[in-house]
């Protein structure tokens, strides 16, 4: 066991295991495996902002099971889909299509950049990189949440390397260029002669640190490097309406996972997106989160899941973690899981929650980012409730493990020529085919001749 510094917090961690093929006994026997797990200790998350959303499936009330049933039925017809997936094998392991991928998905959607209670209070300051551009994120004197370019204007050093707290200004390491925390140039000592504090003749809003979209929802931190992005709440908008009977506002960060994917970004998502395999690979999962309860779920082209009328793991000495408290009083007994178009992946159970965060590295290589909050501090961190986090952190390590072996096996058969074309179920699979027709709605599909952007 080795203890590490974080820049926000003391971490515990535990490094990975070899690569190799094991069996759910194996899993069930072994509490960690390809993954590096850091446990956050005494961690409080401020929360703007809460879910909520309406009970059903099964046991739950017959309208709620209604509603159920009309957003599954409100999908697109099974019998209007193509059994042949709407993107060809290139789109997962093209580095072009990356590239493309990079330059009219990522630039332009609201991607995942860091997390609201490293930067609660003004004067936070925290450097993060999403697709190979280094950002800059802090909290101004007024409260506003900024994010910039981290980069001077005098000659591209990068401004702020690691988290920093009570910033009145922001220095340049080079040559001691001085930004408030709105942005904006306001000393350049020497640049004009010695001692001299003249501001280059430029116009001054020209030198300022370059402004990006920035927003905060629950405890996370999105950026957008559109000039005209579409706000992110509008985004989110019907999520927090379907989550709107869960209180989240005392969700508490624990711990953190790592995986380390030889496969595509898009793999990982479609797998998330459907359950068909439920039954096959995670045997474990399906007898606490079964199959023949679970639902697909759309509710809008960029917020795609699946939802379980029951989930339900065996209590431990007679207790269960301390649940969601929901705006209407009645528990709930269900778990959804949404994809945030097009990289952010989050999910709700009764006891807890997580957010997952893919970094495309390489067409065939995906860090995923693993994120899981418990109910208040007693849910997250109390010693009564250290076996019930530990069984929940197990339970997901085996659906993680299970689901990394088969993913980069599906990336390895992509290479195959034996292997023309991806199928889908119509049935089975219908987010999957929603999810591909937009990526090739902004993206285009691979080849010289067919990559012009679909409007």
């Amino acid at each position: 066991m080795e203890v590490i510094d974080d820049p926000f917090d003391r971490a515990t961690r535990w490094d990975t295991d070899p690569l190799q093929r094991r069996s759910p006994d194996e899993y069930r026997r072994s509490p960690l495996s390809r993954f590096q797990v850091f446990e956050i200790s005494r961690l409080e998350v401020p929360v703007s902002g809460v879910f909520e959303s309406s009970p059903h499936g099964k046991g739950i009330s017959a309208e709620a099971d209604d509603v159920a049933r009309s957003v599954v039925t409100a999908e697109a017809d099974p019998s209007e889909m193509t059994e042949f997936a709407v993107l060809p094998k290139a789109a997962y392991t093209s580095e072009e299509y990356l590239v493309a991928e990079n330059r009219r998905l990522f630039s332009v959607s609201w991607m995942f950049a860091a997390f609201a209670r490293h930067l609660a209070e003004p004067g936070d300051a925290v450097p993060a990189t999403v697709q190979g551009v280094p950002i800059l994120l802090v909290r101004d004197h007024d409260g506003t949440l900024r994010a910039f370019h981290n980069v001077c204007s005098h000659r591209g050093s990068q401004l702020v390397c690691e988290a920093q707290k009570e910033r009145k200004t922001l220095v340049c390491p080079y040559h001691a260029w001085t930004y408030n925390l709105k942005g904006e140039l306001v000393w350049t000592k020497h640049f004009a002669g010695v001692n001299a504090t003249d501001l280059p003749d430029r116009q001054q809003n020209k030198l300022g640190l370059k402004e990006v979209a920035v927003a905060e929802w629950l405890d996370f931190v999105f950026v957008n490097f559109s000039a005209l992005p579409e706000p992110f709440s509008a985004q989110i908008a019907e999520l927090e309406d379907r989550w709107s009977e869960y209180d989240l506002s005392s969700m508490t960060y624990s711990t953190y996972l790592r995986y380390d994917f030889e496969a595509n970004w898009k793999l990982i998502v479609e797998n998330f997106l459907e359950s068909y395999h439920v039954p096959f690979i995670h045997q474990t999962l399906n007898t606490y989160s079964p199959f023949s309860e679970r639902y697909q779920i759309k509710l809008s082209d960029r917020l795609m899941g699946i939802g379980t009328g029951r989930y339900e793991p065996d209590p431990i000495n007679g207790k269960r973690l301390p649940s969601w408290p929901m705006r209407h009083g009645k528990g709930s007994v269900k778990a959804e899981y949404f994809s945030v178009y097009p990289t952010f992946l989050i999910g709700v159970m009764p006891d807890h929650l997580f957010a997952w965060a893919l970094e495309p590295i390489g067409a065939g290589k995906t860090i995923e980012h693993l994120h899981f909050y418990f109910v208040g501090e007693e849910g997250a961190h109390a010693e009564k409730f250290a076996p019930h986090r530990e069984q929940t952190l197990e339970n997901w390590k085996q659906v993680n493990d299970e689901d990394w072996d088969i993913i980069q096996r599906m990336q390895a058969g992509m290479r195959s020529p034996a292997y023309p074309d991806p199928l889908l179920s119509r049935h089975m699979e219908r987010n999957i085919n929603a999810f591909q027709t937009l990526i090739r709605t902004h993206v285009g599909l691979p080849g010289p001749a067919r990559t012009t952007l679909v409007s």
